[in-house]
């Protein structure tokens, strides 16, 4: 018999990539997600016309369905990607962004937490390195404390936290993989890294916060998603985990590699010299992230495998080939400036 996934928010950017990355193999999955004008449309997924796939609209708010939808489709594995995740929007309204980001995974520990008394399942939730906050210098370890900067760590933080108090007082086992900076396919023009390729694509001088340099650590999202899989199909013990890269840049260098990369291919034709428009920074803006993955490193084994020349080539050109997947998601985005305070 086939195993069962079920996936929250794999209508996301990270969840979509992980639909894709696992659609090959021998499993069902089950995707349950709310489809925000920000979602990939299941037309653009490579699972769209699988048998083995299927979706379920929700928005994780009510879990008297949820536990309905875990003991009708008893999944054998629960990874939970679903979460409102741009600083910017939650800097632009924190209140939707708490109530909703905490709301939904605690709906859904709580429906987990009946059905883990049914079937004794992992539910693997999926976190950042956000949480930590700024480091000037080392890396975060898992048993650092958390020291949250904005409205969306702070939610995100919040959640980790109610996943250990629910193993704890539930006896559940949720585990947490804090996952590093990511970038690829399907990620939303807003974005950081896709917000660079538009506006050199249309040969518009790209925005950068402050002086650029805000350090962040970068992650393909393929290899993050392959790291995901070796994590929850691992039989190794742990409650926490930091999965990282190591690929540690400023917003500056980042910007010149996208631009470098698109000029060497004519896909520009912004002058090498002036392509860059420093803009006010963003309110809270962390200084430098860093993972420390020695204990991923250990017990799973995974060696990153694109580096960021190639993962930014690559991305760059998808972005290009998919013309239908950014006019569709485009719709619903202007490229205006979020995340200002009056």
């Amino acid at each position: 018999m086939k195993k069962k996934i079920l996936i929250t928010g794999g209508s996301g950017f990270i969840g979509t990539n992980f639909i894709n990355f696992i659609s090959k193999k021998n499993i069902n999955i089950i995707n349950i997600d709310k489809i925000s004008k920000i979602s990939t449309a299941d037309k653009f997924k490579k699972i769209y016309y699988k048998k083995n796939y299927s979706l379920i609209k929700n928005n994780l708010g009510n879990p008297i369905k949820i536990f309905n939808i875990l003991t009708r489709f008893k999944p054998d594995i629960i990874i939970n990607f679903a979460a409102e995740s741009h600083v910017d929007r939650s800097i632009n309204d924190p209140v939707y962004f708490i109530k909703n980001n905490i709301n939904a995974s605690t709906n859904l520990f709580y429906s987990y937490s009946k059905y883990y008394k049914l079937k004794k399942i992992k539910l693997f939730h999926i976190s950042t390195d956000e949480v930590y906050g700024s480091i000037e210098k080392g890396d975060f370890k898992e048993n650092d404390a958390y020291e949250p900067s904005s409205p969306y760590s702070a939610s995100k933080g919040s959640i980790d936290l109610i996943a250990t108090s629910f193993n704890k007082t539930f006896e559940t086992n949720i585990k947490i993989l804090n996952l590093t900076n990511n970038y690829g396919p399907y990620q939303f023009p807003e974005k950081f890294i896709p917000n660079l390729i538009f506006h050199f694509l249309n040969n518009k001088k790209a925005p950068i916060y402050g002086k650029g340099k805000n350090i962040r650590e970068w992650m393909f999202v393929e290899d993050s998603c392959n790291a995901i899989w070796k994590t929850v199909t691992s039989k190794k013990k742990f409650e926490k985990i930091n999965i990282g890269s190591g690929i540690r840049n400023s917003n500056l260098e980042i910007a010149k590699m996208v631009f470098n990369i698109m000029k060497s291919k004519n896909l520009t034709n912004l002058n090498s010299n002036n392509f860059l428009k420093m803009v006010k920074d963003r309110p809270g803006h962390d200084k430098r992230y860093a993972l420390n993955s020695n204990f991923f490193n250990k017990i799973i084994k995974y060696k990153i495998k694109k580096n960021l020349y190639d993962g930014l080539k690559e991305t760059i050109f998808w972005y290009i080939e998919n013309s239908e997947w950014h006019s569709n998601v485009n719709k619903s985005y202007n490229f205006k400036r979020l995340g200002l305070i009056d």
